[in-house]
């Protein structure tokens, strides 16, 4: 149980770790931001911590099932590719950085971890997979 993200909670709470990451880490990375880009990030992020909230979790701390159900909201609006370039793969990149940093509890990235156990998910990575694949 001491793997599972739920049990940080309280490290969590009233920090927003997502925004903190964009500015932090993506931002930085990909200078100069386009007023584009900048729009996209918030996108994901409006979209994600609200999904998050509605499932009662904090935006870092998703479970598998957390993001089957968001991918299964997103494909209700957009394609696969729209679903895998605009949101999943910058939430990804957010959960690697999670991962990779000491200063997170983080040992999975639970958006891979949809991808192998759900269908939909699966779906949105498949995408990924035809990407590179050319």
């Amino acid at each position: 149980a001491r793997y599972r993200l739920e049990t940080y909670t309280q490290h969590y709470d009233g920090v927003d770790t997502l925004q903190r990451y964009y500015d932090e880490v993506y931002y930085p990375k990909h200078e100069p931001i386009s007023d584009w880009m900048e729009e996209q990030a918030d996108r994901v992020g409006t979209s994600w911590k609200k999904h998050m909230a509605d499932c009662d979790h904090h935006h870092a701390l998703a479970t598998p099932h957390d993001v089957e159900l968001w991918c299964q909201k997103l494909l209700e609006s957009c394609s696969p590719e729209t679903a895998y370039k605009t949101y999943f793969r910058r939430l990804y990149s957010f959960y690697e950085y999670l991962q990779d940093s000491n200063q997170h509890p983080h040992l999975y990235n639970p958006l891979l971890l949809a991808a192998v156990e759900h269908d939909t998910a699966y779906q949105i990575w498949q995408y990924r997979i035809k990407l590179r694949s050319k």
